[in-house]
């Protein structure tokens, strides 16, 4: 992907009003056999799907195919998408990430990100920023109103600006990827920066174990010295995030052990006795259970289920709880996808067990089985981890 430096970018924008956006709709996944790295292949295929039909034709009412937002990104103009909440979602892939930066676009603004599709972005020189919902709805509307309107990316000062309004909030990101921002350095390009101090380290006497017992452990990690592009007052610690030996933490400790044996037969058995108690009961505490394990890195809340069930259930003809379990399913197998658990469920298992097996009777059981064998991974690695 193309290095370029960031300073502050101001540019026209793409309005991509998608919540949960999610990988394969970013970049299909059909594309991801491909072996070459060409910028333009997969520049091409960035939204593929909903740019264009099964014959190849331009979707007319997707927005990127519309005439105020159809021009491909150059300087000034559509170098930034301002998306839905969740950008990212979903499967991990990169390529997703490498079709934003072939598209040319350089900033990508949202209310909330996957956590592997953001480092993803900044890897490939594609900033994300983060803002307030209310600051996302405000950038929308300024762009309905107007699709000449620009926004404003301060990188060096952490500030986004909607130069229609003149509001701006600040945007958080990590030290060391500012740096390699700011200097168009990826990783490789960093430690090259510093040869010289690696190869003067390296060339040192060697410390036996004898003399090493009588030199004090420096308090400090080592500096690196930054470019005159580096802001003067940042930290030495944050500029250089190279390490010798991590500080080691206290081990989490949940304040309520969530269950992680939940099992078919038991959920079978007891629900049959209790004439659907205990399958209501547990279902209930699962909607408990996601909001626990996933709340605050995804920023969602699962409603109750049993105010769904006792309410919404009966207003709507069941309508509600058919697209509650959708969405809480979803919601299990991306964070299920943050965490790198190797267990594969999504609401693609909920339409496939339980509404189309319904009709063959046992099938749903198969969904039940799938839905708490990945709550029992989430709720496992969330006593382990937080």
């Amino acid at each position: 992907m193309a290095k370029e430096k960031f300073d502050i970018i101001q540019s026209t924008c793409i309005p991509i009003q998608i919540d949960n956006c999610n990988t394969d709709l970013i970049i299909p996944a059909r594309y991801l056999a491909s072996t070459t790295r060409d910028s333009k292949f997969f520049g091409d295929a960035f939204m593929h799907d909903l740019r264009f039909d099964a014959e190849g034709n331009p979707v007319a009412d997707f927005v990127m195919n519309q005439p105020e937002y159809a021009e491909a990104p150059r300087k000034g103009v559509h170098e930034i998408i301002v998306g839905g909440q969740n950008w990212g979602s979903g499967s991990s892939r990169e390529h997703a990430a490498w079709a934003i930066a072939g598209y040319g676009v350089r900033v990508v603004i949202s209310s909330s990100f996957a956590d592997i599709h953001r480092n993803n972005l900044l890897n490939c020189f594609v900033l994300p920023v983060i803002v307030s919902k209310e600051f996302q709805q405000e950038l929308f509307d300024s762009i309905a109103a107007n699709p000449q309107t620009e926004v404003k990316v301060d990188v060096p000062n952490q500030t986004v600006t909607n130069l229609a309004t003149g509001n701006s909030e600040h945007f958080d990101i990590n030290s060391y990827k500012k740096y390699c921002l700011l200097n168009a350095y990826d990783d490789i390009d960093f430690l090259l920066s510093n040869k010289d101090k690696i190869e003067a380290f390296e060339g040192k006497e060697e410390v036996t174990s004898e003399s090493q017992e009588n030199i004090e452990t420096p308090a400090t990690p080592l500096y690196v010295e930054a470019s005159n592009e580096a802001p003067a007052e940042e930290p030495a610690e944050e500029v250089a995030p190279i390490e010798v030996k991590a500080k080691e933490s206290e081990p989490f400790v949940p304040k309520k052990l969530l269950p992680i044996d939940r099992s078919l037969a038991k959920f079978f058995f007891l629900s049959l006795i209790t004439l659907g108690i205990y399958g209501i009961v547990v279902m209930t505490k699962i909607s408990a259970e996601i909001n626990t394990v996933a709340s605050r890195y995804d920023g969602r809340k699962t409603t109750n289920y049993l105010w769904v069930l006792l309410l919404w259930s009966w207003l709507t003809m069941g309508i509600v709880p058919i697209v509650w379990s959708h969405f809480l399913c979803n919601r299990i197998g991306n964070e299920l996808q943050r965490r790198q658990i190797p267990y594969s469920f999504s609401a693609a298992d909920f339409w496939l067990w339980n509404i189309l097996g319904s009709f063959v009777g046992f099938l749903p059981l198969v969904y039940i089985h799938k839905l708490m064998s990945a709550m029992n991974h989430l709720n496992a690695d969330y006593n382990q981890k937080g």
